[in-house]
C-alpha cells in the first residue's frame, strides 16, 4: 500500500460516511466521477464497490478507505497532470460515470 505522505494533500473530512463522503465531493467539486473500486489516483488505489472522484480547479477531490481508521475525503493538490490522465481514461471506460 502506497503512503501518503509523499503527497501534497489534505484531509477534506475523517472517519464519515458514504454519504458525507459523496456530499462533500460534489459540493467542492466542478466535476465528479463515479468510478468502480480498484481505479488508482495516482498511486493510490480506491477501495469498495464505487468511489466519487471530482476535480477542482488543479486538485483531485476523493474518498480513500485508510484500513482499521475508516473513510476520508483527501484533496490532492496541483495535479493538474494527473486529471488529464483521469479524464481521458474516464472517457473510454464504460463502468466510469460522471455524476456533475
Amino acid at each position: 500500500m502506497v503512503c501518503l505522505s509523499g503527497y501534497n494533500y489534505e484531509v477534506l473530512l475523517k472517519n464519515t460516511t458514504l454519504e458525507e463522503c459523496e456530499k462533500l465531493i460534489m459540493e467542492n467539486s466542478e466535476d465528479v466521477y463515479l468510478v468502480p473500486g480498484g481505479y488508482k489516483v495516482r498511486d493510490l488505489m480506491l477501495m469498495g464497490t464505487v468511489s466519487p472522484v471530482g476535480f477542482s480547479g488543479s486538485d483531485i477531490i476523493f474518498q480513500f478507505t485508510k484500513p482499521c481508521f475508516g473513510l476520508f475525503v483527501l484533496k490532492l493538490k496541483n495535479e493538474t497532470e494527473e486529471i488529464e490522465r483521469l479524464r481521458n481514461q474516464y472517457k473510454m471506460d464504460k463502468n466510469v460515470k460522471k455524476i456533475k
